[in-house]
């Protein structure tokens, strides 16, 4: 199959270029508006006479530029911010960038990961990051300022271990990593599982939990930094293109969620969950993850939801042509995920309790949202 790598990852991505032109354009042209409005009018007109390409597109920038653009211009408040803080913030990047201090630049702040271009820090100015991102998270982090239970060194060794098993498994994927984000800012520690985040709004920030008593904690990174890397590529490709034509009202069913979901969320899933389950399993064969059964269980559960959300698209997903594109790469993963499935040759007992599970998932979240389709 010819890929467009808009779901397979590929070092130098031209698709990662094509789209961070356009988003680029887009930002400028909201910093445009913003002017226009007297918001930062003095600050913003020195900004846009210099290159300022790298500083815009820049998570720690665009995010603010994504919310003042919605709250100002849009007038379409998601939460009640305190747009003053933001106005501020934005207004002293850009003076450190224009009197050329870089080096106090929030975006400048962290140590980057052994190998990569991608930096682990505390220090972060995504608006957003104050939010929940999903259902699952117990409650609201205060992301920015922590290192949790670990050292700043503990993360930064175990992100770097991440990284080199990355790089081992899929050079491409490895290598398109660096095009796409910039940052890894800690969110939690926690024992035996691994929550994640990322925004729509703060396309190249990842906000990650350090699994503190794993057997093979840089397992639980690489399978979230797939996830939610895909997510961000995919968030990039939807500032301009439409995922799905059915209404936002329609709800369905996610294998994935304990909450009712809508196609487009339901897209959002099927697109990270692939590759994903395509990385580890891979890993799994590789013996990087030294036959251990709890992954083995858990690939397999995994590898039944996301056939499960396949299903899903099937049958209820109005697509547009780029979106059909799209979902075609996607199942071309899953095929080739069901190849690396059967070399896995997991028992019938194995099978038969991840079976079990995903019912149990089905049951609980159907009694809650008794109306879904699935």
């Amino acid at each position: 199959m010819k890929s467009n790598y808009y779901v397979l990852w590929k070092k130098d991505n031209p698709i990662l270029s094509f789209y961070f032109d356009k988003y680029y354009l887009l930002l400028i042209s909201y910093l445009e508006k913003l002017k226009a409005l007297w918001t930062l009018s003095k600050e913003l007109e020195e900004l846009l006479k210099v290159e300022n390409r790298e500083f815009v597109l820049n998570p720690d920038q665009s995010s603010i530029i994504n919310l003042l653009f919605k709250e100002i211009i849009e007038k379409t408040p998601q939460y009640l911010w305190d747009i003053k803080i933001f106005e501020l913030k934005f207004k002293k990047e850009i003076d450190l960038f224009l009197s050329g201090d870089f080096e106090n630049l929030i975006m400048n702040k962290g140590t980057h990961i052994y190998g990569t271009e991608i930096k682990i820090t505390t220090e972060d100015n995504n608006p957003y990051n104050i939010m929940e991102a999903h259902p699952d998270h117990k409650e609201t982090w205060a992301i920015s300022g922590n290192w949790w239970e670990k050292t700043e060194q503990e993360w930064l060794q175990i992100y770097e271990k991440t990284f080199e098993l990355l790089k081992n498994i899929d050079l491409e994927f490895y290598g398109e990593l660096n095009q796409i984000i910039k940052k890894i800012v800690p969110l939690g520690t926690a024992r035996w599982t691994h929550n994640s985040a990322s925004y729509k709004e703060c396309i190249g920030h990842l906000y990650m939990w350090y699994t503190i008593d794993s057997a093979n904690p840089e397992i639980n990174n690489l399978e979230a930094i797939i996830h939610e890397s895909s997510h961000n590529k995919l968030n990039l490709i939807m500032q301009f293109d439409k995922v799905v034509l059915n209404s936002k009202e329609e709800k369905y069913y996610s294998a994935i969620r304990p909450d009712a979901r809508h196609i487009h969320g339901i897209f959002l899933g099927y697109h990270a969950f692939a590759p994903t389950m395509y990385i580890i399993m891979k890993a799994y064969l590789k013996w990087y993850l030294w036959n251990d059964t709890h992954w083995l269980e858990k690939i397999v559960l995994y590898y039944i939801k996301t056939k499960f959300l396949q299903k899903m698209i099937k049958k209820y997903a109005i697509l547009t042509d780029l979106w059909k594109e799209i979902s075609e790469e996607i199942d071309y993963i899953i095929s080739e995920t069901d190849l690396l499935f059967k070399k896995l040759n997991p028992s019938k007992d194995i099978i038969l309790k991840a079976k079990e599970k995903q019912n149990e998932h089905f049951i609980s979240v159907n009694k809650n949202y008794p109306y879904l389709e699935y």
